[in-house]
């Protein structure tokens, strides 16, 4: 008698998964610029793009919603609510960085070092550089907060006093210290803010960001920098290789 064969792997998908792939695809599409500002989501679409139920999309929909992605208002449906920014891992300036997408200076002083910033720039000085940069877009209704950056780098070196406008990451790192940015070493957490970062980032003081620490190498192989950056997760990305038109 021959042997009877499993149709368990051509089961439709558990439906448990519905409501976080809905979720998914919606959310990469704001993320990646194919849904922007205002633009309308219609429902009967998103179910039949997706192939999910409309409970599922509509419970989706409110997870974005609580994120301050989308704007849920009855009659009027369920539109974007921002724009979304992709920062390059490797950077400071977003990928097609918006009209108005700044840079401000709100702390530039020396500080006590400390050994692990001894450590991560290889130096025995008992002082070091401390500045902070503020990242927003400057719309006219009003400025948005997108980040805050602090660094701590080598004594002897000095921050310019503004920028006329955000440089990318490999300028200002030649701007200052005279050498071609080389590689960085990185990582990223998601972290609560605290209260001072959250008022700098218009956020609740415990909401969820984007915390990239970094150590930045001039081409000469010395360590030049050592930053912290805390971006709003609900409104930048950090793509690795290239835009993402996903």
């Amino acid at each position: 008698m021959p042997a009877q064969l499993s149709v368990a792997s051509h089961r439709e998908p558990a439906p448990s998964n519905q409501v976080r792939r809905a979720y998914e695809h919606v959310r990469s599409l704001i993320r990646s610029g194919f849904l922007i500002n205002d633009e309308q989501l219609v429902e009967d679409h998103l179910i039949k793009t997706f192939g999910v139920s409309r409970a599922s999309v509509r419970l989706a929909l409110q997870q974005l919603a609580a994120e301050g992605l989308v704007v849920r208002q009855r009659r009027s449906g369920t539109r974007v609510a921002q724009d979304y920014y992709q920062v390059p891992v490797d950077d400071i300036l977003p990928w097609q960085a918006p009209a108005g997408f700044m840079v401000r200076i709100t702390d530039d002083r020396i500080v006590p070092s400390t050994p692990l910033i001894r450590k991560r720039l290889e130096i025995t000085a008992e002082s070091v550089g401390l500045v902070e940069h503020v990242f927003e877009r400057v719309r006219p209704h009003g400025v948005e907060p997108i980040g805050v950056r602090i660094a701590y780098y080598r004594p002897g070196y000095q921050q310019p006093a503004r920028w006329a406008t955000c440089p990318s990451l490999a300028d200002a790192f030649r701007s200052v210290f005279g050498v071609d940015l080389g590689h960085i070493d990185t990582v990223v957490d998601a972290v609560a803010v605290d209260a001072d970062t959250a008022r700098l980032l218009d956020l609740r003081e415990g909401a969820p960001v984007l915390m990239r620490e970094q150590v930045l190498h001039g081409t000469d192989g010395v360590p030049y920098e050592y930053t912290f950056s805390h971006y709003r997760a609900d409104r930048v990305s950090f793509p690795v290789g290239g835009p993402h038109g996903l």
